[in-house]
């Protein structure tokens, strides 16, 4: 019984380790790793591939075969493969704009309890100018509005890291207890390679493809005098329809692809500017470092600052977000997710 008793506290304890959040900051490449395992859309498309596999695996061990029901077989695996790669590709979009909100959320709380903290430092500041003589009422209540805005703010803040946590953990599968900042933007490659990209691995069109191939093979099966005239015309237009629907699809495949980097090039405009504006701001906060020190600015001048280069670096980290992102659409573009 006693050590029935330990072994119970043992497992136990196993599984509250699983269960508990690690302590060290979630990185997006965990939580990448993480968001498809927990994704019921990539556990389906897993296990249809495994069953496609399977069937192609059989069809392909019966010597009594067709073609048809080979190249059926192998369409439907490699229309799996593609499914699961397109699966893969939303995932990632999604997690990754999980783990960004989540650490915008946290940067929103910083700023807005900085930004209450001045309020109310300013506001303690009017009230004495008020009680010196070189303030009005209407200073204060100006003072006392802005200060309740702020808290206000703050508070909305706060309930939304919290929404963005949960939703972020509800995406991994597992409790977040702190995000680590992410810093490195994947290259944007020219337009050229993506559209290459896609006409090679694009879950649509090759499956329009493998569609197109496996019309040609019932057409070669029908072609014969066993066949009636209108089983076998039928079997053209089948195959001339899957050879316009190829047509169709890479045209609209090129569009969005087209479209896709060009918002990614307007990101990365985007943030180009917003690191330039941080850093001047960067600057700017040395300079009134410099100005205080020296006397010639109060303390709460230099908490403005402060604020004001705080603005700045979120402003950058959700220009940086966003281009990842964008980046992160267009690829999934380019796999048909």
């Amino acid at each position: 019984m006693r050590m029935l008793t330990v072994f119970l506290l043992l497992l136990t304890g196993a599984v509250s380790a699983q269960i508990a959040p690690s302590s060290a900051p979630l990185t997006l490449e965990r939580a990448l790793a993480l968001g498809p395992e927990a994704s019921a859309t990539v556990l389906s498309a897993r296990a249809a591939l495994e069953a496609a596999q399977r069937t192609e695996a059989r069809v392909a061990a019966d010597p009594a075969s067709l073609r048809v029901d080979r190249v059926s077989a192998e369409t439907a695996r490699a229309d799996a493969e593609r499914s699961l790669a397109a699966a893969l590709a939303a995932n990632r979009v999604s997690v990754a704009g999980a783990v960004f909100d989540a650490l915008e959320a946290d940067t929103a709380v910083d700023v807005a309890t900085l930004d209450a903290a001045i309020r109310e430092q300013t506001l303690q500041a009017e009230r004495a100018r008020l009680q010196a003589g070189a303030a009005t009422d209407l200073d204060v209540a100006k003072a006392e509005n802005a200060y309740r805005t702020a808290e206000a703010t703050l508070t909305d803040a706060t309930t939304q890291r919290t929404l963005a946590h949960n939703t972020l953990a509800s995406l991994i599968g597992r409790e977040v207890a702190s995000v680590s900042p992410v810093v490195e933007v994947p290259a944007l490659q020219d337009l050229d390679s993506y559209r290459q990209q896609a006409d090679q691995t694009n879950a649509g069109l090759l499956a329009a493809r493998g569609a197109e191939r496996l019309a040609e093979a019932q057409l070669q099966a029908a072609d014969n005098d066993f066949s009636s005239r209108s089983q076998i015309q039928d079997a053209r237009d089948a195959h001339a329809d899957a050879q316009r629907h190829v047509g169709e699809v890479a045209r609209t495949l090129d569009l969005a692809v087209r479209g896709a980097h060009a918002n990614a090039e307007a990101a990365a405009a985007a943030y180009r500017n917003a690191e330039a504006a941080d850093t001047t701001a960067e600057r700017d906060l040395a300079a009134a470092r410099a100005r205080l020190d020296a006397g010639s600015i109060s303390p709460l001048a230099f908490r403005s600052s402060e604020l004001t280069r705080a603005q700045a670096a979120q402003s950058l980290q959700s220009a940086r977000h966003a281009l990842i992102l964008r980046i992160y659409t267009l690829e999934q573009v380019v796999a048909g997710g």
